[in-house]
Order: structure tokens, then C-alpha cells, then sequence
């Protein structure tokens, strides 16, 4: 044993090391010669996770329960496997916006909640604190066993807690920025994690290879012994697999949200890449200091035949068998273990009452020109505060629980935190109020079933009042909570906790619509969008005004400090700063007072103070009281407005999906956000595997530029499956962009078009065969003629020679006649296509005319044209000869008996204008409208098909033209034709 007085030397000198080894770091780090910024420092720092719980506890939960100790720590191990999606992405975030905490970060993801972040940071200052009383009384626990003094314990635990303190204030509290990283103290709990490490592997190996011999010996031994079942799942009957199921949670859960694991993984991280190390080295940290947990255990079980004391069998096992020195090398293990988890947790609540509860209650002094040193006085006496009412736990509830128990109620506390937390990472929909819900009923839970019993067992409350018999109630059971039996003791708490809280989270969010601000912070967060961040800064707002409010807050030293870098760095005087610079000065301000008082009320003081002035702010205020008197619509008005809004929406939704053509709309990257029913059926894909994907993929055949054209048009497109569209596509004027776009299937329209131009053409070659038999007819008469004549000349004859060449010239002549007829004829019957093609109107009407002239009406016509010069134009050939020779047709039909033809072709502007007038009977009146209607005829039965003129309107339309008709009874009729001149 032991004198207290020594001990109590030894363990100050401990700290006295402590306190040289962070001071060096700190020194080096000042230098550029950072002891820390190196994964090995960084994965061991994180070790800070295993606190005297499991130095002590994890041997007495061995010992009493099993197997069922491994399950903190493959939570963690489990978790490390998701560092590098999970925790990679919070750091990320963190380091953006200068978090320093979970509360923090919480109220910042949710809008900048102050209320939503003071309600984490009292969750977590609640949920934890009997987690330092853990560790005190794990100091005071094993002091009075080495020192064999049980007096002394509560009085040098009160000393020791007070300089544990004064630790976390030197290396953790000196300056008012939280978000800086505290390398001494990083280091020095680097080298505690070490400390316990190798006196825990001392220890192990002693009572294995030294008490007994080997692995083998020990399980061997235990296997006869009353204690056998303690090596199965079951742990001798006492932790079900429900529980098992539970803790493994937890743990998972605790390894992030513990507050000094936010410290040290987030905060503390100089580098995302020491992760990469941090992903193995942390679990096989964990897999060192538990191999020996087992032995030492069943060793503590063998030795004493109880469980009793099993907590402390690590120092009581040496001590029995006077291991002296080994036990001393234990206790400071089992120190170093508490005091770093005391010195980072106490540093990490204390930021996080300073940030969400503290700040936003004094920050209307701010312009108390000792503002920042008040602030950091009160942030040192929190640290002190923490501390001691972990120690006032520790003294008072500690003695009735074991370490592991009162542990797991810190993880419970935690736990509640991961709904809001996860969910709010990868999901936009995440409200403010649903957070606030979930994390409410999740702690009036987890109060409930833990906290109330724990009150009972020491005696604050008593079983005899109401209270008590509500938690009697068999549906009111703490332990079995709305008569669900079966969970056991964590899984009843975590199961409804949780369920609660998730339940109200999404819930509320699904029902509730979140605000401007809580969009933008879910865009910073779920997509890592910092365009979403576009930070208002008033006009008139300079670098000394950014100074003046950062000067309030963190001094005028820090303030004028963090001005001079940003425009040094910039190489510009500070007044020069242009508005894209001050907007940046802005942002870096808000980063630096972040890190003093916290996020979300860093974030609402900048926006106050810099985005208007006094005066545009009273402006403002008379602009809205304006507003305000001149919009009075009562709420009857207002409920009838919307329920004609919402009439009329849902009409125009009928509308659009009863619609006989497809129409969806795409945003500006062309991805697909509406798909009506018709569109469905045309392009043969589902709604829902249609919307947020590209158009272009779903409808390849659809090229991009022609829905990129910036402005409204429309166009034919022809598919691979020989399908005729029409598209309309239609820009929205919203500035973020995108189009409407519709389609319409004419292919059974245009196959019936072709169709009817062929058989208008062949009935126009009816009409017109009688003229052209008649024309070929009188050059075979005359050919025959003159052949008879030839085959009866007479050799002797006078007039052979000169005869004979006349006749052939005459003969030759009526054949090359016959010939263009039929070429022509030819020509005109063949079917047409829909390709353009840059030609010259004017060949394409005399060749139309030199078909018409030989039908025998036209010899009755006096035919009069005037051209002027044309430029090429992009039209289909075939069809606008069809067009002319149905024009002609009717004005020959028009004057039977003959008349005036008068056809005038011209440039007008950006259009060509053919008239074709003639002198012919005219149209009634009242048949004006009809004559471009499919099947209508003025012509006797059997005349005509009504089809000419609407095929002429059809194609005239396609070629992106017009045409009229002017016509009076009796006074003959004029066809004008417009057509547009393309470049081609």
C-alpha cells in the first residue's frame, strides 16, 4: 500500500508531466512545428473514447454479464468502417463554417436555430455530466484502494477535479476562438491514450502469464467453475440479445456524438487524409486494450469467488498478489484514462452551454467595451462548473451504480441526438420543428425510463408519492415502457427513445413546409452547395464596420488581427476592398466570431449589422408600414382567392393531362420535371421513370440544339422507327430556365398528305390528258403524213432530195416535241418528298406552265407574267409546283370560255409575293372561309375532289408561309402566296 499523501504527490507530478507535455506541443506547434498534424497523434487522441469505463468498467461488466462488454467497442469498430463517407463529410462541413460543436452544428443545419441548438447543448451538458462523475469516481474509487484510506477519497477526488479544471482552462480556454485547435492538449491526451494502453497490457500479461499460465489455464479453469456461463452470448442468462442489439447501437451512436469525440475527430482534425489511418489504427487500439479483458476478469472471479468488486479487479488483482508497483502503474493508467476523458469533455460542454445558452442570453452587452474578456471569465467558470457537478454526481448518485450503468446513460443521451443529426445530412426535406419534436420526446424518454429510477435508487425521490405510482403502473413502467416486455433495460429505453423521436422528426417535416433559411442550410449541407451561401452585404457597408462588429466580440487585437491578413494576403489597402473582396472579408469575420460565440448567433449578428444601415432600415420600415395599410384583403377574401387558385390549378391539370399530345417540362440541364399521360403513351415510358432524368436519353432522337433555341418554334422530326413529330418547344421567362416542350404524332397525318398530293396529282394529269394526247396527237398526224408522203416520192421526181431533208427536219422537230411533253409529264408524276432544297422559284413556275399550256383551255387564255429577280429559296420543288399547277388549273376551271391570266412574282421585305389573278366567274361570298377546307368544292359533281386547295394551304403552312385568296362574284379571283427567303 500506499500513504494518501504520496499517492497524492504522485498523482500531481503525473499532472505536473501532463501539463510539460502539452506546453511543448504547444511551443512546437507556435514554430511550424506541429507535433500533432500527424495521423498517428490524431487516431490515438481519439482513444480519448476509452474513458475509466473501460480501464475498470468493461472488466466489471465481464464479470457479471460476459461477452456482452465487446459490444462497445464493435460499435465503434463497426462505425470506423463508415469514417470515410460519414465522418469525412462532417468535417468538411464543420471546417466551412467554423462548428465547434454539436449543438453547433445542429442549429446551424436547421435554419440557425438558437432554440433548436440550446436544446441540444442542455440535452448533452444533462445526458453527460453523470458521465465525468463516471470517471471521478472511478479517481476516488481506486485511490482509496491503493492508498487503503477510504476517507480521503471524496476530499482528493474535489482536489484533483479542481485541477483537471485548470487543465482544460490553460490548454483548452485560454483565448475566446473554440474553433482554433488546442494542440497541446490533443498531445497530451495522445500520450494519455498511450499511458493507459500499456499499463492495461501490463497488467494483462502479469495475471496471465504471471498468476496463471497462459489463456488456456484461465478458460480452462472458469470452465469448471460456477462462472462458465459467462463465456457464452448469453453471459450466464443476464443480457438477452435484444440487449446485445442495443448496446451494439449505442456504441455506434456514442463514438459520434459524444461531445468530446466531436472535439477531437471534428475540431481538433488539422487533416481530412488522417482519417485514412485513423479508420484501422483507432480499431485495433480498441482490439489491444480488450484482449486481456477476459482474463483479468475471470482471473478477479477465480482469485475471490465473487463478483463483488469486479470493477476494480484490474488494481485489486496486483494488489493481492503484491505487485506493488504494477498496481501503481495500474492506477495512473486508470488516471490518465478519467483525466483526459474529464479534461476534453468538460472543454466540449463548456463550449456548448458558452455558444447556444450563455451567448444569446448576454449578447445584447456586446457593446461593453470588456465584452470579450467578460465572455471568457464565464466561459472558464463553466469548464469549473462542469467539473464539479460531475464530482457532486460522482459523491452523491455514483456509489449506487456501476460504471458501466452510469456510462450507458450518457449513451442513451447522446443517441438522441442521431435522427436530427444523420438524417439531416443527406436529407433536404429535415425541418427545424420536427428536430425540435424528436429531440424533446426522445429526452422526456430517455429521463424517464433512466434518470427516474436512478433519483429513486439514491434516495432524492421517493416511491411513495404520485410519481411513484406512475412509474409502478404496469404501462408507465420505466423498465417496460407502454407494456412492451422483452427489450430489457437499455433496449426499452433506446427502442422508444428513438422510435419517438424519429417518428416526430419525419413526421413533422413531411406535414410542415421549412423556411428560406432552413433551405439554404440544408443545400450547405446535404448537397455541399456554397453557392447557396450568398452572404447579403449592404451598400454602404466598409472593412472597418466588419472590424467594428468583430472588435466587440473578440477584442480589438483578434479584430484588427484578422483585417490585416485578409488584405495582406490580398495585397490591397482595406478601403480599396472591392464588393466580391468585403463579401469575403464578410464571410472570413463570420468564421472567426463562429468560432467565439457559435454559428448560428455569429450568422444572425452579421446579417444584422452589415446588411442594411440605420437609414435604409428606417426606410425600409416606412416602406413596409406603407405596404402594410395598402393591403387589407380580409381572410374571406384571401380563402376565396386560393380556392380559386386552387380550382383553377386543378383545372389546368385536367387540362394538360386530357390533352391529345404528349407535353413535358425540363429545367435548364434538360432533365425532366413534368410528363403528362399523352406523353406516355407517344413515348412509351413511365411517369415516374421519366421525371429527373436528361430528355435527350429518354428521347435521343430529339437533338439538343433544337431545344436549346432560345426562343418559341416549332419543327418536324422524323425517328429512327420512321415516326413523324411535331415538336413545339416553348422557353419559360423565369430566369432559372427551362422549356415546355410538345409533341404531336402526325405521322398517320403526313403518310395521308402524301397520299393525297400523289392521287391530286394524278387526277390534275386526268384533266389534263385530253390537252396532251390532243398535242402529241398533231405532231404523229403530221409525222404520218409525211411519212406517206416520203414512201410515195418517186425517184425521178425533181423535188427528192430538198424534200426528203424538209420532211426530216419537220418529222425531227414534232419527235423532240413529243418528247418534252412526256418528259414533262413524267416529271410532274413523280412522288415528292419532304426534303428542301435551295431552288429558283421562278424555273420551278415556268416549268408548272409549260405542263398547263397544253391542256386545249389554256390556248383560249391570254397569259400575261411578270417576274423580277428572285433570290434561291429553301422550298421542296415538287411541292410548290403542285402548288402552282393546282392554282393554274383553278383559274383555267375558273374561264371556260376563256379570259386574262395574270401571274406577278416579287421580293417584299423578307418575303416572296406570286399573285395569280385571272378574270374567271369569282367565288360566292359566303363559301369564302371554306375554300382551304379538305373535301370543299364550288365544281359540279364528279368535277373536282375538294382536295387542291387544301393541300395548298397545307404545304404553303409547312414551307412557313401564307396564303389569301380576294375574290368577288363575277369579277374573277387572286391567289397570293407568301413565302419566307432563308439563308441557304
Amino acid at each position: 500500500m500506499f500513504a494518501p499523501y504520496n499517492v497524492f504527490f504522485i498523482l500531481l507530478s503525473y499532472l505536473l508531466l501532463l501539463f510539460g507535455i502539452a506546453w511543448v506541443a504547444e511551443r512546437q506547434e507556435r514554430r511550424g512545428r506541429s507535433l500533432v498534424n500527424n495521423p498517428y497523434v490524431y487516431s490515438l487522441s481519439l482513444a480519448v473514447y476509452c474513458t475509466s469505463w473501460t480501464f475498470y468498467g468493461s472488466v466489471g461488466r465481464a464479470a457479471t454479464s460476459g461477452l456482452s462488454f465487446l459490444t462497445i467497442y464493435l460499435g465503434p469498430t463497426l462505425m470506423a468502417a463508415l469514417w470515410m463517407v460519414v465522418l469525412a463529410r462532417i468535417v468538411r462541413i464543420a471546417k466551412a463554417n467554423r462548428i465547434t460543436t454539436i449543438s453547433d452544428f445542429l442549429g446551424f443545419r436547421y435554419g440557425k436555430s438558437l432554440l433548436l441548438s440550446a436544446l441540444v447543448a442542455a440535452v448533452a451538458v444533462v445526458g453527460v455530466i453523470p458521465y465525468i462523475g463516471l470517471q471521478i469516481k472511478a479517481i476516488i474509487s481506486t485511490f482509496e484502494i491503493i492508498s487503503h484510506e477510504p476517507r480521503g477519497g471524496a476530499a482528493m477526488g474535489l482536489v484533483i477535479t479542481l485541477f483537471l479544471g485548470g487543465f482544460a482552462i490553460i490548454f483548452g480556454a485560454r483565448r475566446l476562438d473554440a474553433s482554433e485547435r488546442h494542440g497541446g492538449l490533443v498531445f497530451a491526451v495522445a500520450f494519455e491514450s498511450l499511458v493507459k494502453l500499456v499499463a492495461f497490457l501490463l497488467v494483462g500479461v502479469f495475471v496471465t502469464y504471471g498468476v496463471f499460465d497462459g489463456f488456456a489455464d484461465i478458460f480452462a479453469r472458469i470452465d469448471r467453475s460456477p462462472f462458465a456461463g459467462l463465456q457464452s452470448l448469453e453471459g450466464g442468462g443476464e443480457t438477452a440479445y435484444s440487449e446485445w442489439f442495443a448496446l451494439l447501437v449505442l456504441s455506434m451512436m456514442a463514438i459520434l456524438f459524444l461531445p468530446r469525440q466531436f472535439q477531437m475527430a471534428v475540431v481538433e482534425n488539422c487533416d481530412e487524409r488522417h482519417l485514412r489511418k485513423a479508420v484501422w489504427l483507432f480499431p485495433l487500439y480498441l482490439f489491444l486494450i480488450n484482449i486481456f479483458v477476459l482474463p483479468i476478469a475471470f482471473a478477479g472471479l477465480l482469485l475471490s469467488g465473487s463478483p463483488q468488486g469486479a470493477d476494480y479487479f484490474v488494481l485489486s488483482v496486483p494488489l493481492g498478489q503484491g505487485m506493488k508497483y504494477l498496481s501503481l502503474m495500474v492506477f495512473l493508467g486508470g488516471f490518465s484514462a478519467a483525466t483526459s476523458m474529464v479534461i476534453v469533455e468538460s472543454l466540449a460542454l463548456s463550449t456548448m452551454a458558452m455558444n447556444s445558452i450563455v451567448m444569446p442570453a448576454l449578447i445584447g452587452f456586446h457593446e461593453h467595451r470588456r465584452f470579450p474578456t467578460i465572455i471568457l471569465s464565464i466561459k472558464r467558470l463553466i469548464i469549473l462548473a462542469v467539473v464539479y457537478l460531475g464530482y457532486l454526481f460522482a459523491v452523491s448518485i455514483g456509489e449506487f451504480y456501476s460504471l458501466v450503468d452510469i456510462g450507458l446513460k450518457s449513451f442513451e443521451a447522446v443517441a438522441l441526438f442521431a435522427p436530427a443529426f444523420l438524417l439531416g445530412l443527406y436529407w433536404k426535406r429535415g425541418s427545424r420543428t420536427g428536430a425540435i419534436a424528436g429531440l424533446c420526446a426522445g429526452f422526456a424518454v430517455w429521463f424517464y425510463t433512466l434518470i427516474i429510477p436512478a433519483l429513486f435508487k439514491a434516495g432524492i425521490l421517493t416511491e411513495s408519492g404520485a410519481l411513484g405510482r406512475l412509474t409502478s403502473s404496469g404501462f408507465l413502467d420505466p423498465n417496460a415502457l407502454f407494456g412492451l416486455h422483452g427489450l430489457g433495460k437499455w433496449g426499452n429505453s433506446l427502442f422508444w427513445s428513438t422510435f419517438l423521436n424519429l417518428t416526430l422528426y419525419v413526421g413533422i417535416s413531411l406535414a410542415t413546409r421549412p423556411s428560406r433559411e432552413e433551405e439554404i442550410q440544408a443545400l450547405l449541407f446535404v448537397e455541399s452547395d456554397d453557392r447557396a451561401r450568398e452572404l447579403p452585404l449592404g451598400a454602404s457597408v466598409t472593412a472597418a464596420d466588419i472590424e467594428g462588429i468583430l472588435a466587440q466580440y473578440v477584442g480589438a487585437d483578434q479584430a484588427s488581427g484578422v483585417i490585416q491578413d485578409f488584405v495582406a494576403a490580398r495585397a490591397v489597402a482595406a478601403p480599396e476592398l472591392s464588393v466580391q473582396e468585403l463579401r469575403a472579408l464578410r464571410f472570413e469575420a463570420e468564421r472567426v466570431l463562429s468560432g467565439a460565440i457559435g454559428s448560428s448567433l455569429s450568422s444572425i449578428i452579421f446579417e444584422d449589422k452589415l446588411v442594411l444601415s440605420e437609414k435604409e432600415r428606417s426606410e425600409l420600415s416606412s416602406s413596409l408600414q406603407q405596404i402594410t395599410a395598402s393591403l387589407r384583403l380580409s381572410r374571406q377574401e384571401l380563402a376565396q382567392t386560393n380556392l380559386a387558385l386552387s380550382y383553377l390549378q386543378e383545372f389546368s391539370a385536367n387540362i394538360i393531362e386530357s390533352a391529345p399530345v404528349g407535353i413535358t417540362s425540363v429545367d435548364s440541364s434538360l432533365r425532366v420535371n413534368y410528363w403528362n399521360r399523352g406523353m406516355e403513351l407517344l413515348a412509351g415510358i413511365g411517369r415516374e421513370v421519366a421525371l429527373d432524368q436528361p430528355v435527350d436519353q429518354l428521347l435521343p432522337w430529339l437533338r439538343r440544339e433544337l431545344i436549346l433555341g432560345g426562343a418559341q418554334h416549332e419543327e418536324v422530326v422524323q425517328t429512327p422507327a420512321q415516326q413523324c413529330f411535331r415538336v413545339n418547344v416553348s422557353p419559360f421567362k423565369d430566369p432559372s430556365g427551362g422549356v415546355v416542350i410538345i409533341l404531336e404524332d402526325i405521322t398517320e397525318k403526313t403518310k395521308m398528305e402524301e397520299q393525297l398530293l400523289q392521287a391530286s396529282k394524278l387526277a390534275s394529269i386526268g384533266r389534263l390528258t385530253a390537252g396532251i394526247s390532243h398535242e402529241i396527237g398533231n405532231p404523229l398526224a403530221s409525222i404520218s403524213s409525211l411519212v406517206q408522203e416520203l414512201a410515195a416520192l418517186d425517184d425521178s421526181s425533181s423535188e427528192g432530195p430538198e424534200f426528203m431533208q424538209d420532211s426530216l427536219n419537220a418529222i425531227n422537230g414534232h419527235l423532240e416535241r413529243i418528247s418534252r411533253i412526256v418528259r414533262s409529264l413524267g416529271d410532274f408524276a413523280r412522288v415528292s418528298t419532304s426534303r428542301k432544297v435551295a431552288s429558283d422559284i421562278r424555273e420551278i413556275f415556268h416549268r408548272t406552265t409549260e405542263l398547263v399550256k397544253y391542256d386545249k383551255r389554256f390556248r383560249r387564255i391570254r397569259y400575261q407574267a411578270e417576274f423580277e429577280a428572285i433570290p434561291p429559296l429553301l422550298v421542296n420543288p415538287d411541292q410548290i409546283e403542285q402548288v402552282f399547277l393546282n392554282l393554274l388549273l383553278n383559274a383555267l376551271d375558273a374561264m371556260p370560255e376563256g379570259g386574262d391570266l395574270r401571274v406577278t412574282m416579287r421580293r417584299q421585305g423578307p418575303e416572296v409575293v406570286v399573285q395569280v389573278e385571272d378574270t374567271g366567274r369569282g367565288i360566292d361570298p359566303e363559301v369564302m372561309d371554306r375554300v382551304f377546307d379538305p373535301f370543299f368544292t364550288t365544281k359540279p359533281l364528279g368535277k373536282g375532289t375538294g382536295l387542291g386547295l387544301s393541300i395548298c394551304y397545307g404545304t404553303v403552312r409547312d414551307h412557313g408561309g401564307t396564303i389569301t385568296i380576294k375574290s368577288m362574284k363575277g369579277s374573277g379571283t387572286v391567289f397570293t402566296v407568301r413565302l419566307p427567303i432563308a439563308h441557304v
